[in-house]
């Protein structure tokens, strides 16, 4: 058993988030989840400037009642791609489209799964952005 639990302390929806993106040369603004634990803070991101007809977004697995995770251990944080591939953060070398699964699983064996998306004609990608505390564990455009 681990002697100093991660445990869930806030789950939110951010907006207009703004986060240096070197990689893209500017700084745009983000919207997504917010999940800070008693040891690290979690941020799911998409850039959410509209250029023409995409339709971008994220959502949850459970987005009627996102508190209900609050005070639950954190046993792990992965990430699954389109074709339901998974990897634990720890282990990201992946290159997906279109939409991007963050796993929050539970020792409880519980799991929240968050999610950006992005539907466009080719042109008009949007960055996302995983983040653990200051750190881009996942950048990528759909």
């Amino acid at each position: 058993m681990n002697v100093n639990p991660e445990i869930v302390e806030s789950i939110k929806v951010v907006t207009d988030i703004q986060i240096e993106n070197r990689a893209l040369m500017r700084c745009p603004e983000y919207d997504g989840y917010e999940v800070k634990t008693n040891q690290h803070c979690y941020m799911v991101l998409i850039e959410n400037e509209q250029n023409c007809c995409e339709t971008w977004g994220y959502f949850a697995s459970n987005d009627n009642d996102l508190g209900q995770y609050v005070g639950k251990v954190l046993a792990g944080v992965y990430l699954t791609d389109t074709a339901l591939n998974t990897k634990k953060v720890e282990e990201l070398h992946l290159d997906e489209r279109d939409i991007q699964f963050v796993d929050f699983v539970f020792a409880d064996g519980d799991k929240l799964q968050l999610a950006v998306y992005n539907a466009h004609n080719g042109y008009y990608g949007h960055s996302i952005l995983v983040i653990r505390d200051d750190v881009i564990l996942k950048q990528d455009t759909l």
